[in-house]
């Protein structure tokens, strides 16, 4: 059921993440499942948010590579919001408590275009 349920909310954050990178919108979702990002791409611009939202079984904290951000352990069901500067680092990266290490990109233009 849980499996489930995160793969109907994995499905939704993608369709929000493809629509807001084409309308520029400021929030961009990105979950935390099972020790890893969806999308573990985002395409922004600066002064969009990127709001990470922890759908995994523990706590988890996420942040830029040597330390230029990082985020208070964001628990089960929280978030955290990053707001992108044009000098926020491209990568980031979380540890959780069963030491698992997700890795997600941050890509400063817009999302291609796909034709059917």
């Amino acid at each position: 059921m849980l499996n489930s349920f995160c793969k109907g909310a994995c499905a939704a954050a993608a369709m929000l993440t493809f629509g807001a990178g084409a309308a520029h919108a400021d929030n961009i979702e990105v979950l935390i499942v099972d020790g890893s990002y969806f999308p573990s791409v985002v395409f922004a611009t600066a002064g969009d948010n990127i709001i990470f939202r922890n759908r995994s079984d523990g706590a988890h904290v996420v942040g830029g590579p040597d330390e230029a951000w990082s985020s208070d352990s964001i628990p089960v069901n929280g978030s955290y919001s990053l707001n992108l500067t044009p000098t926020t680092p491209s990568t980031f990266s979380s540890i959780s408590g069963s030491a698992e290490t997700a890795t997600g990109e941050i890509v400063f233009s817009e999302a291609p275009v796909t034709s059917d």
